[in-house]
């Protein structure tokens, strides 16, 4: 069997809920091999393979490279485990001290707490739902990114780029950001862009934003000018 046949039989064990993950050695290369991070895995748990999220992120933590943390729905009764009845997961938390994975793709949203060795976001990342980031040391989103939802880049003083390829079906947020020069071209956005602070000198085009919220406290600063081929608000 070729290294995509092992792939293919990984995935198919994965979705019918009979994949074992208690030896990585097994699993972890034919799939980084194949250009799907590991990690993704228990980023997509659902249905019958959502008893796998546990033991994967458990095997995958071992690494020693991330630690991801599940939050729980609220209606959850049992206690967290391998067994649990908890219905959903409502995000993940994903605490990297140094590279990311390119090609990452998370079914839920995603908060990314980056240490002092995280400078630049994987390429080709997918997230339906949120993503949030922050970091002291992170410069680049060196895209592609795709995320059907918010993009909340908060606490990030060292972010000097966002890279081409950006695609946000949601709203973006930047705060604590002073570092960033302004927005690529192609950005996309389809929802508002708040600022705290536009720097000096921080480039855009395109046309006026108007924030929709105007009750939020504290009231993010609307950006004057989007790119183009982005939603006018105003």
């Amino acid at each position: 069997m070729d290294r995509f046949g092992v792939v293919a039989a990984i995935l198919r064990r994965f979705a019918s809920g009979e994949f074992s993950p208690s030896h990585p050695e097994a699993w972890l290369e034919p799939l980084e091999r194949a250009g799907i991070h590991p990690i993704s895995l228990p980023l997509c748990c659902q249905g019958a393979n959502f008893p796998l999220a546990e033991p994967l992120r458990q095997a995958l933590e071992r690494t020693g490279t991330f630690e991801l943390v599940p939050d729980i729905s609220i209606d959850t009764i049992v206690a967290w485990s391998p067994l649990t009845y908890a219905h959903e997961i409502e995000r993940w938390t994903l605490r990297a001290a140094a590279a990311l994975p390119d090609d990452l793709l998370s079914i839920r949203g995603l908060t990314v707490q980056g240490g002092p060795g995280l400078r630049e976001l994987g390429r080709g990342w997918a997230v339906i739902g949120r993503l949030q980031l922050s970091g002291p040391a992170l410069q680049s989103l060196r895209g592609p990114l795709e995320l059907f939802g918010d993009l909340e880049l908060d606490g990030l003083p060292e972010l000097r780029e966002l890279g081409p390829g950006i695609t946000v079906h949601g709203n973006l947020t930047i705060a604590g950001c002073p570092a960033l020069p302004g927005f690529p071209p192609d950005l996309r956005v389809d929802g508002a862009i708040w600022m705290d602070v536009a720097g000096p000198g921080f480039q855009w085009t395109g046309q006026r934003v108007v924030t929709p919220w105007p009750g939020v406290q504290p009231r993010p600063v609307a950006v004057g000018r989007l790119p183009q081929g982005t939603l006018d608000l105003g």
